[in-house]
């Protein structure tokens, strides 16, 4: 391989045929003379538009099958054919290494005739890199085989985005960030909408994980009630105001009377929905009350009944060696959907604002169906403030606003073929676009271009690694299920 010319911030390298590469592979240009290396990373490749080739080519074509074609006495033939397969590999400049220290690229040019180009491992990048912490989780393989592992620290304090089309592997690699959160103690808090993260407590053969112990899945009605109480006059004026979209008016009698129940000591849903009943105000509002009230109550978070209710910090308490409290979603309403996450969120910021709670990792499965109808805005911009470290699942980008996109510290970016996704996701990241969209239309199933702090803003393709607990999430199919049920179709 051979230096064969720079334009921008890319790198154009000459290689000959047999000389195998992937999109998304890392190289090193060393300069002994200068003691200084360049690192660059494949993104595309193209032919050598060389002069003469076409006209080469043309008179093969032309030629093919003729006699003329097949004399070769001085057996250039194979010389030819090199020539006509050689290759151009684009690549992006990353970053300059000298003196054995990372430096942005300044500028400077290795030798084109005295300069080494070879490819370069990741654990060789990794190195370059450096490392802010030694608790590792293990994502899978890079490109060259080599095993491709991140630091838990680089999660902590960091916004996160798994995005990508549907069945590419986005959820997989969720559970494999909870897992190995798990594995250093950390407390996690999940939206499960489809009611599959309770797989981490089982293994693949049906028994029992080590996580088992550290999990707990919470379904609301039956073991997730809040006491009307203990979610307080915040947080059900956050859940009429985002949710219910209660009006203003409306709205200043609904404090009128939680104040007055406050007062008398009833704060209660029997005693909310009788004072509702007998308070003096316009019959509309009384009427529109009414009909939050009874959303509430459908929603079935709130209860009386002490023996059936719980707390966050109860629930977290329990798990003195970390965690993962899994909300499940499935199977509950768009509304109710919305007052449940509401809730728990804004009773999760309250707890570590009060100092009752350490901090929470927080993953929300298809956040676009509710990301948009809340505040999460809010808890992006303060959420290192809070304690509550987020990432957010979802297929489709555009329903994640760009306020969230221009704080994200790490994006693990899955297969997209709509260029405005792309564009999109690449805008928020620190890699250039030309990369992002070469690479990630090209990405295979549960193959996924990692972006941000945790890869030190060197962008690495990672092929996710199996787990040892039941991942869940598959694709139900009908055809599956009825193949060995279905009789033979009788031809004649």
């Amino acid at each position: 391989m051979r230096i064969l010319s720079k334009r921008g911030d890319e790198m154009m390298i000459l290689a000959l045929p047999g000389e195998e590469f992937t999109k998304g592979e890392y190289m090193k240009i060393v300069d002994e003379r200068a003691d200084t290396q360049m690192v660059v990373q494949l993104y595309d490749s193209a032919y050598l538009d060389s002069p003469g080739i076409q006209e080469d080519l043309l008179r093969d074509e032309l030629f093919s099958g003729s006699e003329l074609n097949r004399l070769d006495p001085l057996e250039m033939e194979s010389l030819g054919v090199m020539i006509k397969d050689a290759r151009v590999l684009l690549c992006k400049i990353r970053c300059v290494i000298r003196a054995g220290k990372r430096i942005p690229e300044s500028g400077w040019l290795p030798s084109r005739s005295s300069s080494t180009v070879s490819k370069m491992g990741v654990s060789e990048l990794y190195e370059i890199i450096g490392s802010r912490g030694t608790r590792r989780i293990l994502l899978g393989e890079s490109v060259n085989g080599e095993g491709n592992s991140i630091n838990a620290e680089d999660l902590d304090g960091r916004l996160n985005i798994i995005t990508g089309r549907k069945e590419a592997g986005k959820s997989h690699m969720a559970k494999l960030l909870v897992s190995g959160l798990l594995d250093h103690g950390a407390k996690v808090l999940i939206f499960d909408l489809n009611g599959e993260y309770g797989g981490l407590a089982l293994s693949r053969e049906g028994g029992v994980s080590r996580y088992a112990k550290r999990v707990k899945v919470l379904q609301p009605g039956y073991n997730l009630r809040f006491s009307l109480r203990y979610l307080g006059k915040r947080i059900l004026v956050d859940v009429l105001q985002n949710v219910l979209e209660v009006p203003g008016a409306t709205m200043r009698e609904f404090m009128r009377i939680w104040d007055y129940l406050e007062q008398s000591g009833r704060v209660t849903l029997k005693d909310l929905e009788e004072t509702i009943n007998h308070w003096h105000c316009n019959e509309f509002v009384r009427d529109a009350l009414l009909s939050r009230y009874y959303s509430l109550i459908s929603s079935d978070l709130i209860s009386d009944n002490s023996r059936y209710v719980t707390t966050i910090e109860e629930e977290f308490a329990s798990m003195k060696d970390g965690g993962a409290l899994i909300v499940t979603l499935s199977g509950v309403g768009p509304l109710a959907r919305r007052m449940i996450v509401e809730s728990v969120l804004a009773k999760l910021i309250d707890c570590l604002e009060q100092r009752t709670l350490e901090p929470v990792f927080l993953l929300a499965e298809e956040a676009h169906l509710y990301l948009r109808h809340t505040y999460w805005e809010d808890l992006i911009t303060r959420m290192r403030h809070f304690g509550v470290f987020s990432t957010f699942v979802t297929n489709q980008p555009d329903a994640i606003g760009p306020d969230i996109y221009r704080q994200a510290d790490n994006i693990f970016l899955y297969n997209f073929t709509n260029e405005k996704d792309i564009e999109q996701v690449a805008q928020a990241s620190m890699t250039d676009f030309e990369t992002v969209k070469s690479i990630v239309r090209t990405l295979e199933p549960k193959h996924c271009l990692v972006l941000g702090k945790v890869v030190g803003d060197l962008p690495v393709v990672v092929k996710s690694v199996d787990t040892d607990f039941q991942s869940l999430g598959s694709t139900r199919l009908f055809f599956t299920s009825h193949i060995e049920s279905t009789p033979p179709v009788e031809t004649r």
